[in-house]
């Protein structure tokens, strides 16, 4: 991470735990020409449901013996959410604000697959999975929480998945990938996924197509039926990798992205930009600075991504982002949470209000003031006894929820 040239296999280390790990945004309500996503719902007072035999302790103190096996979590302002182990082998939902957990993991479609699941969550009780099996996949679907699995055999390999509704969708196949570069392509579908069509795909040992197969992608997102975004980062300085489209996935042009004065000279990883509307989004980059140090930089478009304005650079490095609506973002790290409350511009420092002892995983906020934090304890490299906290005031304060996975 040092200097101007960072290891090539570091990148692409990064860009599969991102894509395997890293929680996915998704619209909650979004029509197909719809802002993705489409914002927020009614809020919720939380927890949803109190439990009658045990009390939340408080942050301070000890955590129960017994954790949970929650790795990453995705929930929505009605209190159902969804959650997945470390490795994205097992699927959880709760319908209580996480306090009660059941493992609704389609099993016998898992444990046939060759590695972790890829998962799109629309709301509360709509769900897919998109499988590996070998060098095809199996894409997964439910609508009632879980408790039953709609099976689909795809004959591409699986790769991410994104819905904006109930029938309109896109999935970004992972290919292959090697030294500086991944292979990809892109689908189509307008029925919930039961048939897709190919919109864009690289062929290795062809001429490279509008979106080169040299570089990493870390991920893609499509407002709406037509534009399209790819992100990602490749092992040259002063270059942000973000391509758009504007038919569907079919044609790629390279975005201009101009890099800060004091930036000069990094690597840049880009993730996939975040629409609060057809015009409003926000775009993330990781730049690695040649002296070593790494940093969040945000970039604001008002035009639908025709132009972006850089906002700051002077923030740490962060696995995790959420953006609940145009002002309220919040941004974890390793021992790190920031929030603003005003778009980017100003940022409050929220790392004192971090449980003790704990390794931040992963939080999701439903609106400006109700969030879930996922912790392990520090020292624990299994991920499989951790604990849920929850705050009522934007991250300020956490309170840890007596989470159990029903039996």
């Amino acid at each position: 991470m040092k200097k101007h040239l960072l290891p090539l296999t570091f990148f692409l280390v990064l860009a599969l735990v991102l894509a395997a790990c890293a929680p996915k945004a998704t619209p909650e309500a979004a029509l197909p020409e719809s802002a993705y996503p489409a914002g927020a719902n009614a809020l919720t007072a939380y927890p949803a449901k109190t439990p009658t035999s045990t009390e939340a302790p408080e942050s301070s103190l000890t955590a129960p013996s017994a954790g949970i096996p929650l790795f990453s979590i995705r929930i929505f302002p009605d209190g159902q959410a969804w959650a997945a182990n470390w490795n994205q082998t097992a699927l959880y939902h709760t319908v209580d604000a996480g306090l009660t957990w059941t493992d609704v993991s389609p099993a016998d479609a898992i444990s046939g697959a060759s590695g972790g699941f890829y998962s799109f969550f629309l709301d509360g009780s709509t769900a897919w999975l998109s499988l590996p099996q070998f060098e095809n996949s199996n894409l997964l679907h439910t609508t009632d929480a879980g408790a039953t699995w709609t099976a689909t055999a795809l004959d591409f390999p699986a790769g991410n998945p994104q819905f904006l509704d109930s029938q309109n969708g896109f999935l970004l196949s992972r290919l292959d990938a090697g030294a500086g570069s991944e292979y990809v392509a892109i689908y189509q579908s307008a029925d919930g996924g039961l048939s897709w069509e190919q919109r864009f795909r690289h062929e290795p040992g062809m001429a490279d197509p509008s979106l080169p197969a040299g570089g990493q992608k870390s991920g893609f997102v499509f407002p709406n039926l037509n534009n399209g975004w790819v992100s990602g980062s490749e092992p040259i300085t002063d270059f942000v990798y973000l391509f758009r489209s504007v038919d569907s996935g079919v044609i790629w042009v390279l975005q201009d992205i101009s890099l800060p004065d004091d930036a000069i000279g990094a690597m840049v990883e880009s993730l996939p930009p975040y629409f609060f509307s057809a015009a409003e989004a926000v775009l993330p980059l990781r730049a690695y600075l040649p002296d070593g140090d790494t940093r969040t930089m945000f970039y604001r478009s008002t035009d639908g991504g025709e132009t972006w304005t850089f906002l700051n650079g002077a923030l740490p490095p962060a696995n995790h982002y959420v953006f609940v609506d145009s002002e309220n973002w919040w941004l974890l790290g390793e021992s790190s949470l920031f929030r603003t409350r005003d778009g980017g511009t100003g940022w409050e420092d929220l790392s004192g209000a971090l449980p003790a002892g704990f390794i931040p995983l992963n939080l999701d906020f439903t609106d400006a003031n109700n969030g879930w934090m996922l912790v392990s304890p520090a020292g624990d490299v299994e991920y499989e006894s951790n604990y849920l906290f929850h705050s009522a005031d934007g991250g300020a304060s956490w309170e840890l929820l007596p989470s159990l996975l029903a039996p």
